[in-house]
């Protein structure tokens, strides 16, 4: 179990993955040298796009910005609501959890994944589906030619939004120039096309949805 406080500080380490440029991403907790234990670390799936050779090349370790934080501090706090467990002011987490170990990742894709795209991938969004109130954290859908998809916003800018996907979409080849896009690729979207989390818990209209 970790204490998070701001004695213990969070790290993001960027390893060399491939020769393209793309760094491997891992979250990494240091333990004080007295302790003679080795940092905690864990490994994420997203890869980051290096903006020069020189940092592809070479291993790279950055403290987590106060976005990373913040966003981290609201996705765990939801979980516990959701969870029913009482929130106090000290936020203890285990690192172990597969659940924190998801967020990790999704706090990780939004600080440094490259966001695709949504064209071809989502049907046309008419209006049909009742207007859903969403903030940066919050659980949302996609309606996406593969079915009602999880994500969650990490970005908006006016009309913009970009969302970490929770499930896998996949296509039909000669549709995008891609086959699939995996969990905790990024999204970018239009607001309009942010739908209520049901639609893809439940894979059907909620039935308290009202249609316009």
């Amino acid at each position: 179990m970790i204490e998070f406080s701001s004695e213990v500080p969070f790290l993001w380490r960027l390893s060399a993955e491939s020769s393209e440029g793309y760094c491997s991403v891992s979250m990494v907790v240091p333990c004080p040298p007295e302790t003679e234990v080795q940092d905690f670390t864990i490994q994420t799936n997203v890869l980051s796009l290096s903006s020069d050779s020189t940092r592809s090349e070479t291993e790279e370790t950055l403290e987590w910005n106060q976005e990373d934080i913040d966003l981290f501090l609201k996705l765990v706090n939801q979980r516990r609501l959701f969870g029913n467990d009482f929130l106090d002011d000290t936020v203890r987490v285990d690192l172990t959890d597969p659940e924190i170990i998801d967020i990790i990742n999704v706090v990780a894709a939004a600080g440094f994944g490259v966001a695709f795209t949504s064209y071809g991938l989502l049907n046309d969004a008419d209006g049909s589906f009742p207007v859903f109130q969403f903030d940066i954290g919050s659980l949302a859908s996609l309606n996406t030619v593969n079915g009602f998809k999880s994500c969650i916003v990490v970005d908006v800018d006016d009309d913009d939004v970009v969302c970490v996907l929770l499930d896998e979409i996949n296509m039909i080849p000669s549709d995008t120039d891609f086959e699939q896009l995996c969990k905790h690729d990024l999204l970018l979207v239009k607001r309009i096309d942010i739908l209520h989390p049901e639609y893809a818990e439940s894979h059907a209209r909620p039935a308290h949805a009202v249609l316009h």
